[in-house]
């Protein structure tokens, strides 16, 4: 700053020291060409140091000699201020314990026992520590004697159990079960003796039991090989538990004053599969190709959460915690469709003895949106917006993603070779509720004028002379209403729930490799060329306004992925 009365002069400095420290030994040991025993044992150490000083100055009197000595300490009102310094440290560390045990009986058998005791400095002295033991173990049933007469055609056929358990601390904070207390420094709203008096501001309400989360996992599955392994497959099956999950605080009364903190009050049930099944040949023209398919799926469910305030849900994206339902439900209304006339809209409101839509807004017109009354009430409402009365409101699906799949196939011959990728999902429902899908949002500056959203109710050609959009009947959005008003269309609602389905080449390899004649003779062992494409492809019915594999849910969409083209060339010598 300019030097003077009217500059300050400022020095931060900042230090951070990061240790981690790892120390195992293993232990192997067979016997009787059958039995095999591995033994491994260790510690684990972090430490985390932080460190901050600041300190400040005004009034700096030469620029090129930025000195606190050089520095009168008037501010640019030509008050004295006393020099303003701060300080921080703060220090968090964890430690843990570990081992494993593995033991096989001729590759037939196979066990597994490993355990963690981990303890963090974050949480208070009672909480501190968990255990976290797991295990596995498998049956290669293709190696038994009674499996003889199989073996040309199932090669391996493995199956599998296991048990694991983890610890998370989830929680960014450095002491989140301590209150803390701010101090000030002479910054007092009041003179007490003609000085400003020091103050202390006591944090918000922390919990002080907080802990470790407990997740728990149990898998089954099998290993499939036949063929002389040209075809291979694998299934996984597996539940998992959250326990003592950080979820949302309870709800409490208004007159507490302040913000209740997070605590280990929730439980997390997930449950899902995976399979993936490969097919692999060699023909006798020298062709090497292989496919793999890959599918999963997985939803999760709160089993237990004390504060659902009645089973509060919302409309649109629930984000509240319902215990027995899932997590990211999407609730709405049933549309009907877009009134084309007054009339047709007239007829619907009829229907509607008990108070009609007036509940979402007063006058109804063509091109807006009719609803249907799901509850027979005779009005269109959320109720009590709760799971027990939750008027015409209905689940419309979850926001996550469903069915994830991959296919990888790839082949080469006489040194050209070729891979592609795609990925996709089966089922994803997106609820957008921001102007970038509507066009037409709260005000003109929130607005937006994309290609799509001409496609738009009118009942009358609109424009100038000669550039008029014609009307517009079986539109796809309703009329456009600025303003707060414009809600009574663009509620949550199944005509507009989105499908992000989608399947995309994310990659594709083309080469060649050189033959080794021509490039020995240079000094190279190996001389590929290549071009290489990222997200080529796409199919979707998604609007090109979104990305399906970026898309967000309720809050407009994210950049889209690149079309990427490389070429390149790979050595070795």
């Amino acid at each position: 700053m300019k030097s003077g009365q009217y500059s300050k002069l400022e020095q931060k400095q900042r230090k951070e020291d990061y240790l981690n420290l790892n120390i195992y030994s293993e232990y192997s040991y067979s016997f009787n060409n059958a039995h095999n025993l591995k033994l491994m044992g260790g510690f684990q150490m972090e430490e985390m140091k932080e460190q901050s000083l600041k300190v400040q100055k005004a009034g700096l009197l030469i620029d090129e000699l930025p000195e606190f000595d050089l520095s009168t300490g008037v501010d640019g009102n030509g008050e004295v201020q006393m020099p303003s310094i701060s300080g921080n440290s703060q220090r968090w560390a964890t430690v843990g314990f570990f081992g494993r045990l593995n033991y096989d009986y001729k590759g037939k058998y196979l066990i597994k026992i490993s355990t963690r005791y981990d303890g963090s400095s974050r949480f208070r002295r009672e909480n501190r520590w968990v255990l976290s033991p797991s295990f596995s173990a498998g049956w290669n049933v293709a190696r038994e004697n009674f499996w003889n007469n199989l073996q040309d055609k199932i090669n391996t056929f493995k199956l599998r159990i296991s048990y694991g358990s983890l610890a998370n601390q989830n929680t960014s904070d450095w002491y989140p079960t301590y209150r803390l207390m701010e101090l000030g420094l002479s910054n007092g709203g009041w003179l007490q003796d003609g000085t400003k008096p020091n103050t202390a501001t006591i944090g918000g309400l922390i919990s002080s039991t907080l802990t470790w989360e407990k997740v728990k996992s149990w898998n089954a599955g099998f290993d499939l090989g036949m063929f002389n392994n040209r075809f291979n497959a694998s299934f996984d099956t597996f539940v998992r538990y959250t326990k003592d999950m950080v979820g949302p605080a309870i709800l409490l009364p208004s007159t507490l004053g302040t913000s209740v903190p997070n605590a280990n009050n929730c439980d997390l049930r997930t449950k899902g599969w995976e399979l993936s099944v490969t097919w692999r040949d060699h023909l006798n023209n020298g062709l090497n190709y292989g496919i793999t398919l890959n599918l999963s799926d997985q939803i999760t469910i709160i089993d237990k959460y004390p504060g659902n305030d009645g089973h509060k849900i919302s409309v649109g994206n629930n984000s509240s915690f319902i215990e027995g339902r899932r997590i990211g439900e999407i609730w709405g209304y049933e549309t009907i469709g877009i009134a084309k006339s007054q009339a047709e809209m007239d007829a619907h409101l009829a229907s509607l003895p008990n108070g009609g839509q007036r509940t979402l807004a007063a006058e109804w017109k063509a091109g807006d949106i009719m609803y249907k009354d799901l509850n027979g009430d005779g009005k269109i409402s959320s109720g009590a917006g709760t799971l027990e009365d939750h008027g015409d409101l209905k689940y419309l699906g979850d926001n996550q993603s469903h069915y994830l799949f991959g296919i990888d196939i790839n082949a080469d011959w006489k040194g050209f070779d070729f891979r592609c990728f795609f990925q996709g999902v089966l089922k994803h429902n997106v609820w957008q509720s921001d102007g970038y899908f509507w066009g037409a949002y709260n005000n003109v500056w929130k607005s937006y004028g994309m290609k799509e959203h001409a496609d738009y109710f009118r009942d009358a050609p609109v424009g100038l002379p000669g550039q008029e959009l014609p009307a517009n009947l079986n539109s796809y959005y309703p009329r456009p209403i600025f303003g707060s008003d414009n809600k009574r269309n663009q509620q949550c609602q199944s005509r507009y729930l989105l499908n992000a389905s989608y399947i995309r080449l994310k990659n594709l390899q083309l080469g060649y490799t050189l033959p080794n004649t021509w490039v020995s003779k240079l000094g190279i062992d190996k001389c590929r060329v290549f071009v290489s494409g990222e997200n080529l492809w796409t199919g979707t019915s998604l609007s090109d306004l979104f990305d399906p594999e970026t898309v967000t849910t309720g809050s407009g969409n994210a950049y889209p992925l690149s079309k990427t083209w490389s070429f390149g060339l790979s050595l070795t010598l």
